[in-house]
């Protein structure tokens, strides 16, 4: 199992209290000047300030890479909180206020970039984090140093870096930092249209409403900086501050909201996992049951085989490293150990699931019974399937050797034969006295005869027509043998040797049967590949009530076709005819 991750407790859920209680009591402090005659405005700014610091907090105490937005979050609502120093219009405490405000500009955009993956996506996202310091903590300097206080709005005995006092540069400056945060917003806009656009089913209940709420928030504070006089004038400037809270709240809500949520999935998660899998157990179901629980529909299950010291997947075949697949495919492979720390299963996952590893654990191992089921189901399935495979390798090492034994019987012994029959006619033909020729007459006819039944062996073995012409040819030329009048209709292709064989000695085993049982019935041949299948039957109105003789040729013939991973049914009433059907897999 995964190890254990520290999410929101009721201790963590404390510090996050106390963490939005701290940053609003201090945007109390700052703002104080100003809350004396906007007690309203008060309240709601100092309730943003503490939903910043409150949602900074949480995330700081996820212990995943979500921390990281919690921090940017919580130094943000800090620096948020600073800018009110502007109220008291005295001392440095303006200019702090300004750069309190770029710097939650900063820090708030680039928390949102990071959420929930903890770091940037690319180097667009990195690109404006620094092209943000230029323009909000730059520029605001550079305004500053080419303007005087009272031109801000401020008290003329305030602290100010002033190098220059020319109105029009003052003016200028301003118009092109406004133009440059308009392009940071429209920039910032793009960003976050493009990481919605990549968020995971995983990730998009919890995040996309915290985008959502960022890009409203982006558009009103470029709406608000445009329309208002807050370059240049202090009550404009702190009436734009309590807008942009009012607005802002909304961000660390969604973020709330997003948390709680997680939480939520966290709890119910496992829930769901033993739902779907207390009715019944069965691979199939405990993959679809981990996969839903965890919202990742690519889930993979590997399941340990202890006698083959490896892992199969759930169709049973053998996956010697599937570890070394890590590197390929980008998954996360989580490994799940049972009680006794024993390997169960391997699990690949989305990669975003390292973000939730308490929730994985907690899935893991309230499925771990059913996985421990599945597991046995994997296994046995798996050692089925190498029994089949042993059986087909032995059934097309049978064939080849038939074969073998037909390509002998004609080079061979047939050849020697056909020979000495030869010489034998030649002998008989000579005018030898009539007791010789006689002799030698009988001795050529039985080894003609001799010759016949080779070539109806080596039919039997491996029939050249069914090599060279398929099955259609090879079952109409048994028929003819056999003095049967069949209806035959092959709808296939050529098949592997291993199949076409196979199917050809069921069926003529069939045929075999009715020439024996029933020679005067009318006899139906139908074989069709239909979804990868070839399926065949061999169909007679003859008396029925054939059976499955133990040793027989039906039987054996049914064997056959269960080393091929087929089956094969006889239906034989009595007095309705008798049906072989026959199905064997063309791959």
């Amino acid at each position: 199992m995964v190890p254990r991750s520290v999410l929101p407790v009721p201790g963590q859920a404390g510090r996050a209290v106390l963490a939005g209680l701290t940053t609003g009591v201090l945007a109390l402090v700052c703002g104080a000047p100003y809350w004396r005659e906007h007690v309203l405005s008060g309240l709601l700014t100092c309730a943003g300030c503490a939903a910043f610091g409150a949602a900074g907090g949480l995330l700081v105490g996820t212990g995943d890479r979500r921390r990281r937005t919690g921090v940017l979050l919580l130094v943000g609502s800090v620096c948020g909180s600073l800018a009110w120093l502007a109220s008291w219009n005295s001392g440095i405490w303006p200019m702090i206020s300004f750069y309190g405000q770029g710097a939650l500009y900063v820090l708030a955009g680039c928390a949102v970039l990071l959420y929930p993956s903890g770091r940037p996506t690319g180097r667009p996202e990195r690109a404006w984090v620094l092209y943000a310091i230029v323009v909000l903590i730059v520029g605001q300097l550079m305004v500053q140093l080419v303007s005087r206080p009272e031109w801000n709005g401020l008290d003329p005995d305030v602290f100010w870096p002033n190098l220059a006092s020319e109105r029009w540069i003052f003016d200028r400056t301003i118009g092109v930092v406004i133009a440059a945060q308009l392009v940071l917003v429209v920039w910032y806009l793009v960003l976050l249209v493009r990481g919605a656009r990549r968020l995971s089913e995983l990730e998009r209940p919890g995040t996309l409403p915290v985008l959502l709420a960022t890009g409203v928030t982006g558009g009103a504070a470029a709406v608000l900086t445009v329309q208002t006089d807050a370059w240049t004038d202090l009550d404009a400037l702190l009436a734009f501050y309590v807008s942009f809270n009012a607005i802002a709240i909304a961000i660390p809500l969604a973020v709330l909201s997003g948390v709680l949520r997680e939480r939520w999935r966290e709890v119910e998660a496992p829930n769901r996992v033993v739902r779907m899998t207390s009715a019944t157990t069965s691979v199939a179901t405990v993959r679809d049951a981990l996969a839903s629980a965890l919202r990742d529909p690519a889930l993979e299950l590997l399941f340990w085989a202890p006698a083959e010291q490896s892992y199969v997947d759930r169709a049973g075949r053998l996956v010697r490293r599937p570890v070394d697949r890590t590197a390929t495919t980008g998954r996360w492979w989580v490994e799940a150990r049972t009680d006794e720390r024993l390997p169960l299963a391997l699990v690949a996952l989305d990669e975003r699931l390292r973000l939730r590893p308490a929730m994985v654990d907690a899935v893991l191992r309230a499925g771990s019974q059913a996985l421990l089921t599945a597991q046995l189901q994997a296994v046995a399935t798996a050692h089925l399937k190498q029994v089949l495979a042993a059986q087909a390798r032995v059934e097309e090492r049978e064939t080849a050797e038939r074969q073998r034994l037909q390509n002998d019987l004609r080079d061979g012994a047939q050849r020697q034969l056909v020979a000495l029959s030869a010489q034998l006619t030649r002998l008989a033909d000579n005018g030898l006295p009539e007791p010789v020729r006689l002799v030698a007459v009988s001795c050529r006819d039985e080894v003609r005869a001799t010759i016949d039944d080779l070539q109806a062996l080596a039919r039997g073995l491996h029939p050249p027509v069914l090599r060279t012409h398929g099955l259609r040819a090879a079952l109409l030329g048994v028929a003819d043998r056999l003095g049967l009048a069949v209806d035959l209709a092959v709808d296939t292709g050529r098949q592997p040797p291993a199949v076409e064989a196979t199917a050809y000695f069921a069926l003529c085993e069939g045929l075999t049967n009715v020439a024996k049982y029933a020679p005067d019935a009318r006899v139906r041949i139908e074989v069709a590949e239909v979804g990868g299948w070839l399926h065949g039957t061999v169909t007679d109105d003859g008396p029925g009530g054939a059976r499955v003789m133990p040793g027989g040729g039906l039987a054996g013939i049914t064997e056959r076709i269960r080393a091929l991973h087929g089956w094969a049914t006889v239906e034989s009433a009595v007095g309705a005819g008798t049906r072989l059907r026959v199905s064997l897999p063309c791959d």
